[in-house]
């Protein structure tokens, strides 16, 4: 019975959901790779929509990118080259953040690089 209530006030918000949503890469750069992020909660993993992250270059604080995960949970940006932090700024209803560190990646020309972010939804 608990397992069926986290999975449907996970996929509830799904119902009706666009895809994920990602800024463009900086005007005058060229895009050399593709940055990918999994919001997702469970062990199954059932995905989470809605969860808001940033990416920034390492070191820095200007924000170059903001993604939104999608209804499979999956948010993508294309940038250039260099050192990225991915920082989750909105956690979805009901959810919490299993860890608040930022996640450094490293995007080079013509990869894909990713990471997960792992949620506690109620």
């Amino acid at each position: 019975m608990r397992r069926t209530l986290l999975a449907l006030s996970v996929l509830c918000p799904l119902v009706g959901a666009g895809l994920a949503v990602a800024d463009p890469a900086p005007p005058g750069t060229s895009t050399a790779g593709t940055l990918t992020v999994r919001a997702i909660t469970g062990r199954e993993p059932i995905p989470v929509n809605r969860a808001e992250i940033t990416l920034t270059r390492c070191g820095e604080s200007k924000v170059v990118s903001t993604l939104t995960s999608g209804a499979d949970g999956r948010a993508t940006a294309a940038l250039p080259d260099g050192c990225y932090e991915a920082k989750v700024i909105t956690v979805p209803g009901g959810c919490a953040l299993a860890d608040v560190e930022p996640v450094r990646l490293q995007v080079a020309a013509g990869t894909e690089v990713g990471t997960e972010f792992r949620f506690r939804c109620a």
